[in-house]
């Protein structure tokens, strides 16, 4: 399996009615965002759908269609009534579902007795998979440029830590490089500056935050970029000393 072409860039999506209503939060997309970042992938889109076969199909086609990629999807890959994953993510590559003899194998020696025809679903994946090892219970997949994971933050993390090592990624991404800066002023007192410089380095990602605590006395400043832009990370360092230096006057 090699590593797709992505020109819009990789996309977090977490699966679960009871992610979208609020009922948990799992942690799952901060901790997967944080580590494609981590690992100089930072992720174009991240957002969470439905436990609904038609929806899941519907953005997994028009997100690949789009150009995004790769796709990492976490949640719903179970074998209770109530899991879709596997059959939307069949839906959206337009692939049949076949029973994977490997997945099933390894099922049936985790489970035994236990072996129900409920869980004997988790077998049946998308034509072309390959598993994705979980010590901790059901293995996860990889289909074309698709990578579908549990929905348990215990589980999710060394896989998709698995997956991010495997050589048909090439050499390791450099990581992104973040410098945060803070100055003693509102958001507007900057803003303009801030606009200006952005606009003519959109290699960067350059967000302004107002403090919380105090809103209109203190704002942080944040670039984010790949470290072969260490220009840029200097030329923004220069004009947040002249802005404070501006604001001390």
């Amino acid at each position: 399996m090699s590593k797709p072409a992505s020109p819009q860039g990789p996309v977090v999506i977490n699966v679960g009615d009871e992610v979208l209503l609020g009922e948990t939060h799992n942690g799952n997309q901060r901790w997967m965002l944080q580590t494609l970042k981590e690992h100089g992938l930072a992720a174009s889109l991240a957002f969470s759908l439905p436990d609904e076969v038609d929806v899941i199909g519907r953005w997994i086609r028009d997100l690949r269609n789009g150009g995004y990629g790769p796709l990492f999807v976490s949640g719903g890959i179970g074998g209770t009534h109530d899991d879709h994953t596997r059959e939307g993510i069949a839906v959206g590559l337009s692939q049949p579902l076949k029973l994977h003899d490997r997945c099933h194998q390894i099922l049936a020696g985790k489970y035994g007795d236990r072996f129900t025809e409920q869980r004997q679903r988790m077998a049946w994946l998308p034509e072309g998979s390959k598993l994705i090892d979980n010590p901790l219970g059901a293995p996860g997949f990889a289909v074309q440029d698709i990578y579908a994971f549990p929905g348990f933050p215990q589980m999710v993390q060394p896989m998709m830590l698995e997956v991010l090592s495997w050589p048909a990624w090439g050499a390791q991404q450099p990581a992104w490089v973040v410098n945060e800066y803070r100055l003693p002023c509102a958001e507007g007192e900057i803003a303009m500056a801030i606009e200006t410089f952005a606009a003519a380095h959109p290699q960067a990602k350059i967000g302004i935050y107002p403090s919380s605590e105090h809103f209109a006395q203190e704002v942080t400043l944040r670039i984010r970029c790949a470290p072969d832009y260490g220009d840029t990370l200097t030329q923004f360092g220069r004009l947040v000393a002249d802005l404070e230096r501006g604001l001390a006057t």
